[in-house]
């Protein structure tokens, strides 16, 4: 923490009055040696709700790990002026500013100067009351410090041990009483008593939106508030954020699905965007966007080897687009899927319709076609993935398939003719390539590849990528059915053209990849 100056004492009342309760100046975080972010410059004022943009992967969540106390970055500064307790840092820190007991820089010592946060996962406490959940953010409850049972006095307010106000003062402390309250405003009274596993989605996440806030936050970062709710959850919790800023003034900072910004419109007074590391700022319906109409050549390669074209809306911002090879084509289906729901404990993640009600998804793959899914960030692409090739990361999975490879685990619709490649890397880092290709196909990878006797853990990710691509189109037959999760990421121009000839040449019945909602090359 810096020491205080006058010049620093009189910025910070220039910035009380004029609203400011954040301001951050040239963060910079690297991973690997890769920018996540440069030099951003970032200020937050009383009132305003902010709704942060960018691709999967552009740095919004490292961006929000950072001014919550949850993440250090590399360097930069950021000064907290939401309440009368203004505090800064400046990084690096040295190691002595680390070790200090209090203000620190931590995700406790930003939480106490009034800056909250709720997750995309939620997490209340399943085992606790809602009013417990509520009740243990407040600051003026003592928590489980065993300190504080062996010194503190059963008189020491002043009332008889036994006495019923007493009882009553020990057994509903403030903090209690004060989430009761809470919880009666967000319409959930009699609801006190129930568990954090036993309320529906969208009352979940209203009540960790109102445990931040009574844990003091005059600033709230929101991670997908609105993600996996019906209409009914959706108005909810809308109510519950205008409230907020509305009559108490707080800052909202909210990340959310493009399917789902429609709904915070109203609301929003800027736009922030992440791109390439860096931070752009844009009022309201001046959103950047990524040009969706120009596409990669590797489309238009596709496009070209198709006797026809054929795109089609999905529900949620999603859309399918068909390529018919006009000497493999039939209107066989190879996978039919009807009425599919896949659930992660009570949020519905694949099958929802445009108003998130639940409808269940229906998909057909025909023989012959090369079909892409396009989804927004948080669609459920690869939850779908995961159901298709028998992974069961889901805890409920309803509806209907004709293709039968879809039972039974992973290996066994293998077996049946399933070829899948995850977004995610699957190699052995420590064998080399040609030693990868050889344990999945049982065949020689060919002298004339550069990289075939280098180790995983050297190859870049662009080769990488190509390589199981590669090893999964060597695999395929007539009767294969090959399912691949973003495929062309982490692939050059190059490397992207030469992906799309060997799979345009590969013998399979149908492929289906799952891809962003907007194509992004690198150069």
């Amino acid at each position: 923490m810096v020491l205080k100056t006058n010049a620093q004492d009189e910025e910070r009342q220039a910035d009380n009055s004029a609203g400011v309760v954040l301001r951050a100046q040239s963060l910079s975080k690297s991973f690997g040696g890769q920018d996540v972010l440069r030099d951003v410059d970032v200020e937050l004022r009383r009132g305003e709700v902010i709704l942060l943009e960018g691709e999967n992967g552009s740095g919004k969540t490292t961006l929000i790990n950072i001014l919550t106390g949850n993440l250090e970055p590399d360097s930069g500064s950021i000064h907290y002026t939401a309440n009368s307790r203004a505090i800064e840092f400046q990084f690096p820190q040295s190691w002595w500013q680390r070790l200090k007991p209090v203000n620190r820089f931590a995700s406790d010592t930003v939480a106490r100067h009034g800056f909250g946060r709720t997750w995309q996962d939620v997490r209340l406490f399943e085992s606790m009351s809602l009013c417990e959940n509520i009740a243990v953010a407040d600051p003026s409850q003592r928590g489980e410090n065993p300190l504080f049972a062996m010194f503190s006095s059963p008189f020491s307010n002043g009332h008889g041990a036994g006495s019923e106000e007493s009882i009553q003062n020990r057994s509903k402390p403030l903090a209690d009483l004060a989430a009761r309250r809470t919880l009666n405003q967000l319409g959930l009274a009699g609801r006190e008593q129930s568990s954090g596993d036993m309320i529906s989605l969208g009352q979940s996440k209203r009540v960790a939106i109102a445990r931040a806030v009574a844990a003091g936050a005059r600033v709230l970062f929101l991670d997908e508030p609105l993600a996996g709710l019906d209409r009914q959850g959706i108005n909810d919790v809308l109510k519950l954020l205008s409230e907020l800023v509305q009559n108490r003034r707080v800052t909202l900072v909210i990340v959310e699905h493009a399917f789902n910004q429609n709904h915070l419109k109203e609301m929003i007074t800027s736009h922030w965007r992440l791109e390439n590391g860096e931070l752009t700022v844009n009022p309201p319906g001046a959103a950047g966007t990524t040009d969706a109409s120009t596409q990669p050549h590797w489309f238009q390669m596709l496009a070209d080897a198709a006797d026809e074209v054929i795109t089609e809306p999905l529900p949620r911002g999603a859309k399918l687009t068909r390529f018919r090879i006009a000497d493999r084509y039939s209107s066989n289906p190879v996978l039919e899927i009807t009425d599919l729901v896949v659930k992660r404990g009570n949020r519905t993640v694949v099958g929802l319709d445009d108003e998130g009600n639940e409808a269940g998804l229906n998909l057909a793959i025909n023989q012959g076609e090369i079909v892409i899914l396009q989804a927004p960030n948080g669609w459920g692409k690869s939850t779908l993935f995961n159901t298709l090739v028998g992974l069961g990361e889901s805890d409920s999975v309803n509806g209907s398939a004709r293709q039968g490879m879809l039972s039974g685990p992973a290996w066994s619709r293998r077996c049946s003719g399933m070829i899948a490649i995850p977004s995610s890397e699957a190699l052995f880092k420590t064998l080399s390539a040609s030693e990868c290709f050889v344990l999945a196909t049982e065949d020689s990878f060919g002298a004339a590849n550069q990289f075939e006797n280098h180790t995983i853990s050297e190859m870049s990710g662009g080769q990488r990528q190509l390589l199981q691509l590669e090893i999964a189109l060597h695999n395929s037959q007539q009767d294969t059915l090959v399912i691949l999760d973003e495929p062309y990421v982490g692939l050059d121009e190059n490397k992207s053209e030469k992906f799309t000839r060997k799979l345009l040449a590969a013998d399979f019945q149908a492929c289906l990849m799952l891809l962003p909602s907007h194509f992004r090359t690198i150069h």
